[in-house]
């Protein structure tokens, strides 16, 4: 049997090999983060526990003092590293007001993906606890929900505008210039930070600084959305999340 030919690789597939590198990556490189923090403050405050044993018992001298106060504005910086992740993940309007970083905090933080789980759902009159058949049934309902259906209707007449209403071809040239590599960027960097990711899962913080490495790719898809040439069905995708509006929401509509 002969191998199939090779394919080349279109721009969309090169991006989305990218997203999905570069989320691996982030999802490593935030694992090994964390766990070097942890050790870091371990460390630090076991060093200042030391510290601070000896002041107590037969103190230290003047030039350790400094090197005290260095070790806890480390700590201090850490825990303000841990504060920040926690008030990101936690999303909580009430962290914004004074609370602190508490172990409660954090189980609440937690309990969002635990009651993002759907233990069950019925289908009609049918009870559904296998996640396959919850998966599958989830699936079919939006899949029929957003179903294309015929366009209707009465179209315009071609001749409901006079020609001084219509855009001009002078005013129509800008409209389909090409993007500009300096325009996208100035977009780009003006963007909040903080923005929800998309559905690739990169937030805009990530193309802020990592632009130079993926400005030749974004402004290809530019280019080819420019022509007319990008499968945008590929792009303009969303994300469906099931969220209970009532306690023991069972069935979807």
């Amino acid at each position: 049997m002969q191998n199939e030919p090779h394919r080349q690789m279109s721009i969309l597939d090169k991006w989305h090999h990218l997203s999905k590198r570069s989320r691996k990556f982030m999802k490593g490189w935030g694992a090994n983060v964390g766990r070097d923090l942890r050790v870091q403050k371990a460390l630090l405050l076991e060093e200042i526990r030391s510290l601070d044993l000896r002041v107590d018992t037969s103190g230290i001298s003047a030039e350790e003092w400094p090197h005290r106060y260095n070790l806890e504005d480390s700590l201090m910086d850490i825990y303000s590293k841990e504060e920040e992740y926690w008030c990101q993940r936690g999303s909580m309007n009430w962290v914004l007001f004074g609370d602190a970083n508490t172990a409660y905090f954090q189980a609440i933080a937690n309990g969002r993906r635990r009651r993002c789980s759907i233990p069950l759902l019925w289908a009609g009159a049918q009870l559904l606890q296998d996640p396959p058949a919850i998966r599958a049934h989830v699936d079919g309902f939006y899949k029929s929900l957003f179903v294309g259906q015929p366009r209707g209707g009465a179209p315009l007449a071609d001749h409901i505008w006079s020609s001084s209403q219509q855009v001009s071809p002078a005013e129509n040239a800008p409209l389909l210039a090409l993007f500009d590599a300096t325009e996208v960027e100035t977009f780009v960097k003006a963007m909040n930070p903080t923005l929800a990711p998309g559905p690739d899962g990169l937030p805009v913080r990530f193309f802020q600084a990592s632009w130079p490495m993926v400005k030749d790719i974004i402004l290809d898809l530019f280019l080819e959305l420019s022509r007319g040439t990008l499968d945008v069905s590929r792009l303009n995708y969303g994300i469906i999340s099931l969220i209970p509006k009532v306690p023991g929401a069972a069935d979807i509509r």
